[in-house]
């Protein structure tokens, strides 16, 4: 009674109600919404924009048993993806995905391997993952156990992270009721929400069941607070029931992957018809499996292939460049597959890479603990010998010591890549390391200004915090002769900001001018990202400039 007299007597700010209603629902004990009232400066949906938080998120999605492995037994954990919290925070994404990692033989549904808390007996849990397609506690698939998943929650809530559980497919039509109760159980957990695998459900129910199965999952979703959200696969079949289950149900739905339809023939022209159709064309978006860009409830998920090995490794850097540049100089949300950053490719036909942190990938064993030998006991004599007293000797008797010399540098130490934790523990074995462990790994990039992983840093951070990136209008230029990806974002009418910015990516093997840029003043063009080029409009082959004009 006393906290509404106050909510009519006395006036609140939006941030000063938003932290007053956190305060009363933690006060209350209500767990679950622990990782859904975070706050920060300039995060959307933190208080200081009233845009949703999700809907220019970028996201990363991690398969735990190829990311971290933190029991050294060679499969990857969710204390393993706790662990490396740390790197997911300085890399700036908004929200962490956990995928589900295995299939059925039989290819009729998605095995999650998240184990659920659940009050419930063996042989309920067995049934229950039969039916549902979910990993059962303490079955074969259970490799973390309850408590790693709310540790995981906890820990990401101080680096300002959300964590997001993909589901699997449910067996049949018969097990929608147990497959909703465990979204729901996820949700009480801690999941700040749900992913759907559309194409797992395609191979499994009718389009119709689809469409009533993301309704249903919908309804989940919103009987929760703190904006949870629903997001899911593009269909793979295309069909139109199925789409606009999709546009009506989940706040974002993925994109199909820019450079999948390419078959190895990737060039701008490719590149840009894929994410034209993804932005906005909406015969394209429905080719391509997803809903239009003006239907449902908000922009699309972008998403980008894996690059897969190839002859020619300046043509491969120069594709993965440019589809980060792609995905985080829009407007859109983003979806980022483990290792993307680091360029990691598809080696054997896996496309589940193992994550690469350094070039062996391993951790060297500590050395082992030598405990110092327990010190002999005095013997003290019976009795004690006269003690004289001798006068000290004076302050300045001797020479006061050479202090060192301190020398300070912007530079860190040097360190030893091979020293660093790697994904599973063993002896340092250079001869082991993974065909992209070379260079395609963290301790490397990030050492390296110009690395792919430092790219996606900067491009992350730009496609927070430039007001232009975020949301202004955009222009794509057909540069396709060239074989070059140029395109311009404007400043909106309302924005504060007058500043316009272009986006260049070279996928030739020539350098390119930037040339016409559609009325753009190139005069004042400055760079926004670094290291910055001797010449901003003449772009390297296989280079991505990113310019700021006013």
């Amino acid at each position: 009674m006393r906290i509404c007299c106050l909510l009519k007597t006395r006036k609140l700010s939006g941030v000063a109600l938003l932290w007053l209603s956190a305060g009363l629902l933690l006060a209350a004990g209500v767990g679950p919404l622990r990782a859904q009232v975070l706050a920060q400066k300039n995060w959307a949906g933190s208080g200081v924009t009233m845009e949703p938080w999700w809907r220019r998120a970028v996201y990363y999605r991690i398969d735990p048993e190829k990311f971290q492995d933190s029991k050294g037994d060679g499969r990857g954990d969710l204390a393993g993806i706790t662990e490396r919290l740390d790197y997911l925070q300085s890399l700036g994404v908004d929200a962490v995905i956990v995928k589900s990692a295995r299939a059925r033989a039989t290819a009729t549904a998605n095995t999650g391997v998240l184990p659920l808390r659940q009050a419930q007996g063996q042989d309920d849990g067995e049934k229950q993952a039969a039916a549902t397609g979910m990993i059962a506690p303490g079955g074969a698939g259970d490799f973390s156990g309850a408590g790693d998943f709310d540790g995981l929650v906890r820990a990401a809530v101080g680096r300002h992270l959300r964590v997001l559980v993909e589901l699997g497919a449910p067996a049949s039509q018969k097990a929608d009721a147990q497959y909703l109760e465990m979204a729901r159980a996820w949700l009480n957990q801690g999941a700040a929400g749900l992913y759907v695998p559309t194409q797992a459900l395609e191979k499994v129910d009718g389009a119709e069941h689809i469409a009533l199965l993301l309704r249903q999952l919908r309804a989940v979703t919103d009987s929760f607070p703190g904006e949870r959200v629903l997001l899911a696969d593009a269909s793979g079949e295309g069909d139109p029931a199925v789409v606009n289950g999709l546009a009506k149900s989940t706040q974002l739905t993925a994109s199909a992957a820019l450079g999948s339809s390419t078959d190895g023939a990737v060039t701008a022209a490719t590149l840009r018809a894929e994410w034209m159709a993804d932005l906005g064309d909406v015969a394209g978006s429905a080719r391509r499996g997803r809903r239009p860009a003006e239907g449902g409830e908000g922009n699309p998920l972008l998403v980008a292939a894996r690059v897969p090995a190839m002859t020619d490794v300046a043509k491969r850097v120069a594709v993965e460049r440019t589809l980060a540049a792609m995905q985080l100089a829009s407007r859109s949300a983003v979806l980022l597959e483990y290792g993307q950053e680091l360029g990691l490719a598809a080696v054997g036909g896996n496309a589940s890479p193992l994550m690469q942190w350094t070039p062996t990938n391993l951790t060297r064993k500590p050395p082992p603990k030598v405990e110092p030998p327990a010190p002999k006991p005095e013997k003290k004599p019976a009795y004690a010998g006269f003690q004289p007293f001798v006068r000290p000797l004076p302050r300045d008797f001797f020479t006061p010591p050479v202090m060192p010399v301190v020398v300070e540098s912007f530079e860190p130490p040097p360190v030893d890549v091979a020293l660093l934790p790697g994904f599973t523990a063993g002896d340092f074995n250079a001869a082991l390391a993974a065909a992209n462990g070379a260079t395609a790994n963290v301790a490397l990039e990030t050492a390296d200004p110009a690395s792919l992983l430092n790219l996606y840093k900067q491009l992350i951070q730009l496609h927070h915090d430039n007001a232009t990136v975020r949301s202004g209008s955009q222009t794509v230029l057909d540069r396709d002769a060239e074989d070059a990806l140029v395109w311009v974002r404007r400043a909106p009418a309302s924005s504060r900001t007058s500043t316009t910015v272009v986006v260049g990516c070279n996928l030739s093997g020539v350098p390119v001018r930037l040339g016409d840029l559609g009325g753009v003043r190139t005069a004042g063009l400055r760079s926004l990202l670094s290291p910055e080029p001797a010449d901003l409009l003449k772009m390297a082959p296989g280079a991505v400039v990113v310019g700021e004009t006013r």
